[in-house]
């Protein structure tokens, strides 16, 4: 997922729930300027900080692309060994 698309689908999601920049900050715990700038696309913040909005939002990032399959059965094999 590219900036601009995880900004656009942030923006999206705080809109369709009703909250001001602001009422999501206070939500998940940050300032205004974290949800102001994930908005925007700069990605200035942390892990936690998206993952506390993006919770707010009931969304989550989900691992796509080629390997991802190999990378699951990886997993699923470690914890059987």
């Amino acid at each position: 997922m590219h900036p601009e698309q995880l900004a656009s689908l942030i923006a999206f999601h705080r809109k369709e729930a009703g909250l001001s920049q602001s009422e999501l900050a206070d939500h998940a715990g940050v300032s205004r300027y974290v949800v102001q700038d994930l908005e925007a696309g700069t990605g200035r913040t942390t892990w936690g900080k998206l993952q506390a909005v993006l919770g707010v939002l009931n969304l989550r990032l989900e691992p796509d692309g080629p390997l991802v399959e190999n990378w699951r059965r990886s997993l699923n094999s470690d914890d059987h060994e």
